[in-house]
């Protein structure tokens, strides 16, 4: 199992907000894939200018294979947005030990 945590801090709160759209395209198009088990963008709630990222994967492979994909209008949304600071780990998940459950 892959899990990838990451933080995308924009210039705004607003920004974020102009963000939202394009990444919520992106998590429902990256759950269709092939060895997803979770991907998730949320807003930080104490610092509504940072995106956070989350995803699980089953293997590297099939990471790998989803980052190949093509999509376009997120890379566009990439390429124009007023990112501050970014920073996206791949950890290696190969024990799981679940802390709460209902």
């Amino acid at each position: 199992m892959v899990i990838i945590l990451g933080t995308i801090k924009v210039a705004s709160a607003d920004e974020a907000v102009r963000l939202r759209d394009a990444l919520a395209a992106r998590a429902t198009r990256s759950r269709g894939d092939a060895g997803n088990i979770d991907y998730a963008f949320s807003v930080n709630l104490e610092d509504p200018s940072e995106v956070r990222l989350t995803e699980i994967w089953t293997s590297e492979a099939d990471l790998d294979a989803h980052l190949r994909l093509p999509d376009p209008a997120f890379a566009e949304v990439l390429a124009t947005a007023a990112i501050v600071a970014a920073k996206i780990t791949a950890y290696d998940g190969a024990n799981e030990r679940i802390l709460m459950a209902r």
